[in-house]
């Protein structure tokens, strides 16, 4: 089975001038600590443009090249602002979402799955790829919070990545990953079976502006 968001491939920023590149990149931000910390803000920046894209949003900037993408992250780093610790929580991505959107009088649900440190406390592998397969069927791109990569090398740990496709199911789930300008693969069980810290995943159900 294979489950993605309508076209992942508006979030290849190469007609912005950034080469073949897969969304924003933290990198690009202007201070050290915002390239250090910016994960978060990079991935609400990749899913705001994307809404933007399909016509359910304007953006509050233009962006016609790479600076006015970096300039979309610095608006997403003023709701998805990291503390010490980063943006540690799918609920602060959240409630920067929620308040991000909501500036731009545009109607949402955001929905958050939690996934606890404690592997016994973890909602099983199915409930965990229904939740992010609701949220393709919704075309939103999910964002995925990696506290602690366990055996999946690809991945770095306390991180925020967008997810924008799934590949088959069960313990053969494959995440499609948008990673600071790249895009990569990550087995789901593999994942949530040896991660030590678990993380969560987030997306944005909106029904397009408000009058």
């Amino acid at each position: 089975m294979t489950t993605h968001i309508k076209q992942a491939d508006l979030l290849n920023l190469s007609p912005l001038g950034t080469g073949s590149h897969y969304g924003g990149d933290q990198d690009w931000f202007r201070s050290f600590w915002q390239r250090k910390a910016g994960c978060g803000p990079t991935t609400g920046a990749n899913i705001l443009y994307y809404f933007a894209r399909t016509g359910r949003l304007n953006l509050p900037l233009e962006v016609k090249d790479r600076e006015g993408f970096v300039d979309l992250m610095e608006h997403s780093w003023g709701y998805l602002t990291p503390g010490v610790m980063g943006l540690n929580s799918p609920f602060k991505m959240q409630e920067g979402l929620q308040k991000m959107l909501a500036q731009l009088n545009v109607i949402q649900g955001i929905q958050v799955l939690d996934i606890p440190a404690s592997e016994e406390e973890r909602p099983d592998l199915l409930a965990v790829e229904s939740f992010i397969r609701a949220g393709f069927l919704a075309d939103s791109p999910v964002a995925f919070l990696n506290l602690h990569n366990g055996s999946v090398a690809q991945l770095e740990g306390w991180h925020w990545v967008t997810v924008v496709g799934m590949t088959g199911e069960g313990e053969h789930a494959l995440l499609d990953i948008v990673d600071n300008g790249s895009r990569l693969q990550v087995n789901l069980h593999q994942w949530l079976s040896t991660t030590r810290r678990g993380g969560g995943f987030v997306y944005a159900a909106i029904s397009g502006q408000a009058a």
